[in-house]
């Protein structure tokens, strides 16, 4: 896995960093989102514009209202948050189960890699940093576990969590609570992992 997003179109790079502000709390909550201020945003034409903004909707970041424009999505109600932490749990379970069966030295290297990234976002306090490398660290391991339509049920669920994340007490205890999901990973300790990932989810 690059360092660094290698994109091949405008529209790729678009989604990016649209994807990135609404992540990392640049928009507000319910905050309508215009294409003629993105486009002048990100220095493009309407046409990527337009073309992220569907695709966002489709992941759940955004809401399309007809006659109304587009919207960054609300978050969460106390009563569905449950359900949605309750799901992704399974997915990323069952995920983990297999990646722990297949695990090579290059998972390893792209797990580390992934929390080196979020060790500097935590400690610095960079919240966008923050939600990308925790982000990262989660889809590595549905990514090398799952199927296709997994990682597709996955995406929906962690923007739901991620679009709104937050975090009581120190960042450092985060990264620490995905150090702690490696190295049961890295000792083939299944049961160990499984309790570090709920421990970290929930």
């Amino acid at each position: 896995m690059p360092d660094q997003p290698i994109f091949r179109t405008i529209r790729a790079q678009v989604v990016h960093r649209l994807r990135d502000d609404v992540m990392g709390q640049v928009f507000e909550p319910g905050e309508n989102l215009r294409e003629f201020a993105l486009a002048k945003r990100y220095a493009v034409s309407r046409s990527p514009i337009r073309d992220a903004l569907l695709q966002l909707t489709q992941e759940g970041l955004l809401v399309a209202t007809p006659n109304c424009g587009v919207k960054v999505a609300s978050r969460m109600d106390d009563e569905i948050q449950p359900l949605v932490i309750d799901i992704r749990l399974k997915v990323e379970l069952f995920a983990l189960d297999r990646f722990i069966k297949q695990i090579d030295d290059s998972d390893l290297t792209v797990l580390e890699r992934c929390l080196e990234k979020n060790h500097t976002a935590c400690r610095e306090g960079v919240l966008s940093a923050i939600i990308k490398s925790d982000m990262a660290f989660h889809e590595a391991i549905v990514e090398r576990g799952g199927s296709e339509k997994l990682i597709g049920l996955w995406k929906q669920v962690i923007s739901a969590m991620m679009l709104h994340y937050h975090r009581l007490g120190d960042w450092i205890e985060s990264y620490q609570e995905h150090v702690a999901i490696f190295e049961a990973i890295k000792r083939g300790d299944r049961k160990g992992a499984k309790a570090a990932l709920i421990t970290n989810i929930q």
